[in-house]
């Protein structure tokens, strides 16, 4: 993917910016991953224009060996706000639900402000579930709502899912939803959760993949929104289509009895499309995201407010629809 653009001043950044709190959680330190390449020619009073050429290789792509693991989304985003907290487990951990007993207890690695966990733990009842985030923003969130809804099974913590601080074979089930996407070495993650389950016990894991989005209307600054978000994703942690190898990473791992499964969150229905649009139209005034854009000369900033215009445009079309592409996989430890 190549971008032909124009470079846009500090200045620019600093009168245009909506401020949010923009977090930085640190993982570790790892190895850089393969994806989609992003290169700038600069070409004078032209806006940004991408075209997809390949796949990046381990020698050309982003070298983030010495950066710590971050939250690509961002922890204030209208993304993690909105569309995240009305994640349920009913829909997002469907593959899971079929292996969960009363009785059990389950470990939700990631948990953000636990809209899944909570549904999982009503499975579970009156077995124990944990949540772990490391964002203690989200815990807080989580806390909030289980207080609320009066839940005495479910405890929420601070947590690095590459350091879990469980001993081996602690829970029954380990869960995790969009977590591995966002790490440079997702195979810690996986070696870290299958310690922590009990032999026999499942594991359920759920990523997205940016590789299999659909958009309709096919409009060119819906698509090259698509491909700067991912190229984006690339300069911060995780590989944004890590999902397709998650089968192979928990068969890796030793994890037996595989399944297989892949979905769609999809946005289609008026209120869930406008929900979509929002939150995408939201990501281009986000300073996190702003900033690393025009830092990278990725866009600029007429560019970005031209690409939120076509999405808002789009949320208008009466049979416009996005639907996000995930895989899911469940495995049991030997």
């Amino acid at each position: 993917m190549h971008i032909v653009g124009r470079t846009t001043s500090s200045a620019c950044i600093a009168n245009s910016l909506l401020l949010h709190q923009h977090h930085t959680p640190c993982l570790a330190k790892m190895p850089p991953s393969v994806g989609w390449i992003a290169t700038l020619r600069l070409t004078p009073g032209l806006e940004p224009v991408m075209h997809f050429d390949g796949y990046a290789t381990k020698e050309t792509a982003m070298d983030k060996s010495n950066a710590a693991e971050q939250y690509a989304h961002g922890y204030d985003s209208a993304l993690t706000l909105v569309q995240h907290a009305r994640r349920r487990a009913e829909k997002q951990a469907a593959f899971l639900l079929p292996h969960l007993r009363s009785g059990m207890s389950l470990l939700d690695c990631g948990c953000g402000s636990g809209s899944i966990t909570i549904g999982l733990a009503r499975a579970v009842a009156p077995g124990k579930t944990v949540g772990i985030d490391v964002s203690g923003v989200e815990i807080e969130r989580a806390r909030a709502d289980a207080s609320n809804l009066e839940m005495s099974n479910i405890l929420f913590e601070v947590g690095n899912v590459c350091a879990l601080d469980f001993p081996d074979n602690s829970f029954d089930a380990v869960f995790s939803h969009n977590v591995l996407e966002h790490l440079n070495d997702p195979a810690r993650a996986i070696a870290e959760m299958q310690r922590v389950l009990k032999p026999g016990g499942v594991i359920g894991i759920r990523d997205a993949d940016m590789g299999g989005y659909l958009v309709q209307p096919p409009e060119k600054l819906l698509i090259d929104f698509l491909a700067l978000y991912e190229s984006d994703w690339h300069t911060v942690s995780g590989d944004p289509r890590f999902a397709r190898r998650l089968p192979q990473a928990l068969g890796e791992a030793g994890l037996a009895d595989l399944r297989v499964s892949a979905s769609y969150d999809v946005y289609f229905a008026e209120n869930a499309r406008t929900l979509f649009v929002d939150v995408a139209a939201a990501r281009y005034r986000e300073k996190d995201f702003v900033e690393r854009v025009l830092s990278g000369g990725m866009a600029s900033l007429e560019r970005l407010e031209a690409m939120r215009t076509a999405w808002l445009a789009a949320a208008q079309q009466r049979f416009a629809w996005v639907a996000v592409a995930h895989v899911e996989v469940t495995g049991r430890k030997a």
